[in-house]
C-alpha cells in the first residue's frame, strides 16, 4: 500500500533480531522484504549477521586445492632411520581450482565492519543493484576530503 501512495518508508532498527522478537509471527518478512534499498552497520548477533549474509546471496567462485604425491621404486626401510626409503622416487605437486558457491559477504564480515562503514543492498528505482561495501562520512567532515584521508588523520 505505500508503493501505491508512493510513500518512501524508512525503518531504522537496532538489529534484525530486536525487529522479529517486536512483530508477530513472521510478519517482519514482510516488512523486510518491502525495504528495497537495506543498509547494514555493525552487526553484532550472529542471527541478524546471518540474515543479513543470506540477504546479499552468494556467488561461485573458485577455491584452490593442493596435492602432493610421492612415489617410489624399490621401496625398503631404512635400518637408520627407520623410515621408507626408494631407490628411484618422484614427487608431484598439482594444483587444482574447483567452483565452489560461497557468500558474497560472510556472516563475520558484518560484525567486523569500522565505524562509518556498511554493506548496502541498492535499489536505483528501476533495479536491484549487487551487495557492496559502503563508507560513510559524517556531515560535519570537509566534503572535499574523501573518506580515506579523514580516517589516515583520526578523524573517523
Amino acid at each position: 500500500m505505500a508503493r501505491q501512495a508512493r510513500c518512501i518508508p524508512i525503518v531504522a532498527t537496532q538489529s534484525i533480531s530486536s525487529l522479529r522478537s517486536t512483530l508477530p509471527g513472521e510478519s517482519w518478512r514482510t516488512l523486510l522484504q518491502g525495504l528495497r534499498t537495506k543498509v547494514f552497520l555493525t552487526l553484532s548477533d550472529d542471527v541478524s549477521a546471518q540474515l543479513a549474509a543470506d540477504l546479499c546471496g552468494k556467488a561461485e567462485r573458485l577455491k584452490p586445492s593442493y596435492s602432493l604425491t610421492e612415489a617410489g621404486q624399490d621401496a625398503r626401510v631404512s635400518m637408520l632411520t627407520g623410515r621408507a626409503a626408494a631407490h628411484k622416487s618422484t614427487v608431484t605437486a598439482a594444483k587444482m581450482y574447483s567452483v565452489a558457491l560461497d557468500y558474497v559477504f560472510r556472516p563475520k564480515t558484518f560484525a567486523e565492519l569500522q565505524n562509518a562503514q556498511a554493506i548496502v543492498l541498492p535499489y536505483d528505482g528501476l533495479n536491484p543493484q549487487p551487495p557492496t561495501y559502503c563508507y560513510l562520512k559524517p556531515y560535519h567532515l570537509a566534503v572535499q576530503t574523501c573518506y580515506f584521508d579523514h580516517v589516515a588523520k583520526g578523524a573517523l
